[in-house]
């Protein structure tokens, strides 16, 4: 075997590529067989490809036993390029039918090899959701993709299921470590960052078609109607200053990543998690002024008359509420008043309780009230419910929180106090009022329980004395534990209209997976459809993870995500060699036995365990 230096043209361009022949001869001539096409060899010298091409023919001829570690650059490449011919040689095989009958053969142990171990345990549950969603046979059929694209696609797809990092990283992974490309094979054989990136693009771009395809399936298939929309949003900062984003501004951030430019990302969800619309927003957006689409996401992913939307307290501003009704739809929030007129009318010893999941008490109290709003020109009233709730452990959980904060109130004071006695201090009015505004500032809630005196020599502007008093009985601490949720329904049973609202906690649950597990933060892309590209993918691989999850929760099976993932992540794909007594090399590839966890996994999802039996081909040396 040696190699061999082929021109080739494309239009006026000349470049030039290799290949690994052998000379046979044929009636009586001398004829080159193709064995393999190595590409460029940019990375290998001219003087070493005669090298190179002995060390392949050492791995194909059976001189590569005893797992001998390549000792230098060119063997690895070696190594790579025969690894290339046996999977070559076995895309050309079917896989073996699974058969009780004995399958006998003489062979050398010591020649026996492990080429090859990657994973394909999540692909093959992956692949298979995918399929059951018949995703592939929407995005070729309905939209017109070859299968090269749907490929593609679809790798970038299962990369930010199973390994979500950089396209470059990603790249890497499918064409090293995992068996993706046994179940997606696109053209080149191989897939780079170039093509992964393309094919984020191309689903951001059939975005609505494949949300809208999505939601609609996974109801089939699970016979779910929607009663309740859930709308949140969150925001995911940049690594950059993304100039060329428009909706990349700075806001608030509960990273604490302030010093960087963010965007966010809107999100409607059902009651059992699965997602029905997103939308992307400026970073700085305001939470309420974001409600004007939902009403319209709601109506379209609801199918009965009056959608209910559950929202979180930034969002149910007065004006949305009466919107919502005026539109015919319902709402439960928590309310953003401080309602002290009822609170007035507490019967304290008198609550309704009940007990939720984990055990811990809530106690609660119905009343109602009025809103007026305006629908076609009139005015309407509405009859809402008003439901007090308090728990221990939300009230121990805040009032922890303000005991730390407290003592940092306190801390900084001490702090100006300090400043008074040193010599050196700086102990102007002006400059110590700026800094009890300052403290103050950074902790409204504390400073209101706090009487902050000052004594001052008014003929020099300089503070002589600061002392402060804490109040014990602080409305802070009075409302610790207890809140109050509103809904445009007039509900008689107050446990059932406080498990509706924390089905608000699923969608909660979602923002957690796309930022976690699935990766999607921080931005590394730099131009805006390659942003909402990359956020789009994570929202469309939460789509496959939803509907997984949901199908094991019913089974009793509810591991999070990258648990799920690492389990499935046991079963590999291996090629393996062994030489014959014939002398002929014996190439099996064939997937691992699925562990316990693995095994009840597929059960539970009605999958097949193994995506092929055995593969298996005779090679002559």
């Amino acid at each position: 075997m040696f190699i061999k230096k082929v021109t080739n043209k494309k239009g006026n361009k000349t470049y030039l590529t290799y290949r690994l022949v052998k000379s046979k001869r044929i009636k009586g001539k001398s004829r080159h067989i193709n064995i393999l096409e190595l590409g460029s060899l940019s990375n290998i010298p001219l003087e070493k490809h005669k090298e190179l091409g002995n060390k392949i023919e050492d791995f194909i001829n059976g001189e590569s036993l005893f797992f001998k570690e390549p000792d230098n650059e060119t063997e690895e490449w070696a190594s790579y390029f025969y690894k290339k011919f046996i999977e070559k040689q076995l895309s050309k095989t079917q896989s073996d039918k699974k058969s009780s009958n004995p399958d006998y053969e003489t062979v050398d142990l010591n020649s026996l090899e492990c080429i090859e171990s990657k994973e394909i345990g999540g692909e093959w549950l992956c692949s298979q959701a995918i399929e059951q969603l018949e995703l592939s046979n929407f995005i070729s059929e309905e939209l017109g993709w070859n299968q090269n694209q749907v490929s593609v696609s679809m790798l970038a797809l299962l990369g930010r299921l199973l390994y979500p990092a950089s396209e470059l990283k990603t790249a890497k992974w499918l064409n090293e470590n995992s068996a993706a490309l046994e179940l997606y094979s696109p053209k080149s054989g191989s897939i780079d960052r170039n093509r992964l990136q393309q094919g984020a693009v191309m689903l951001y771009k059939e975005r609505e078609k494949i949300e809208a395809y999505l939601s609609n399936k996974i109801s089939d298939i699970y016979q779910i109607t929607s009663k309740y929309i859930l709308y949140d949003l969150t925001n995911t900062h940049f690594e950059g200053k993304m100039k060329l984003y428009p909706n990349a501004t700075f806001g608030r951030n509960k990273q604490k990543r302030n010093d960087c430019p963010q965007v966010t990302l809107g999100l409607i969800t059902d009651e059992n998690g699965f997602c029905k619309k997103s939308r992307f927003y400026e970073g700085n957006v305001s939470e309420p002024s974001t409600f004007c689409n939902v009403v319209t996401d709601a109506k379209a992913n609801v199918k009965q008359t009056r959608p209910v939307i559950i929202m979180d307290a930034g969002i149910s501003s007065m004006p949305n509420l009466k919107r919502s009704l005026s539109e015919d739809c319902d709402y439960i929030c928590v309310s953003k008043g401080a309602h002290k007129d009822i609170r007035e009318k507490l019967d304290m010893e008198n609550l309704i309780s009940f007990t939720n999941k984990a055990g811990d008490e809530i106690r609660t109290q119905k009343f109602t009230q009025t809103i007026e709003y305006e629908k076609e020109g009139k005015k309407i009233k509405h009859d809402e419910t008003i439901l007090y709730v308090e728990t221990d452990a939300k009230k121990g959980k805040e009032q922890g929180m303000f005991e730390k904060k407290r003592q940092r109130f306190e801390k900084g004071l001490e702090g100006i106090k300090t400043s008074l006695s040193k010599p050196r201090g700086n102990k102007k009015t002006e400059k110590i009022y700026e800094r009890i505004g300052r403290l103050k500032e950074k902790y409204p809630g504390i400073a209101a329980a706090y009487e902050i005196k000052i004594r001052e020599d008014k003929e020099k502007s300089i503070v002589e004395e600061l002392t402060y008093d804490y109040d014990e009985n602080n409305a802070k601490l009075e409302k610790s534990g207890s809140y109050f949720i509103r809904t445009s329904i007039l509900a008689e049973d107050e446990e059932l209209l406080w498990k509706l609202y924390r089905t608000i906690g699923e969608i909660e649950n979602t923002f957690r997976i796309l930022k976690s597990d699935l990766n999607m933060r921080p931005v590394h892309h730099q131009k805006g459809e390659n942003i909402e590209a990359h956020l789009n993918l994570a929202v469309l691989s939460y789509f496959i993870v939803s509907f997984i999850r949901y199908k094991l929760k019913s089974k009793g099976i509810r591991y999070c995500w990258n648990e799920i993932v690492r389990i499935m992540n046991t079963q590999k794909c291996n090629i393996n060699t062994i030489i014959n007594k014939q002398k002929m090399k014996i190439i099996i590839k064939i997937c691992t036995r699925p562990t316990l966890k693995t095994s009840r996994i597929y059960k539970a999802m009605n999958y097949k365990s193994v995506p092929f039996y055995r593969k298996k081909k005779y090679l002559d040396i």
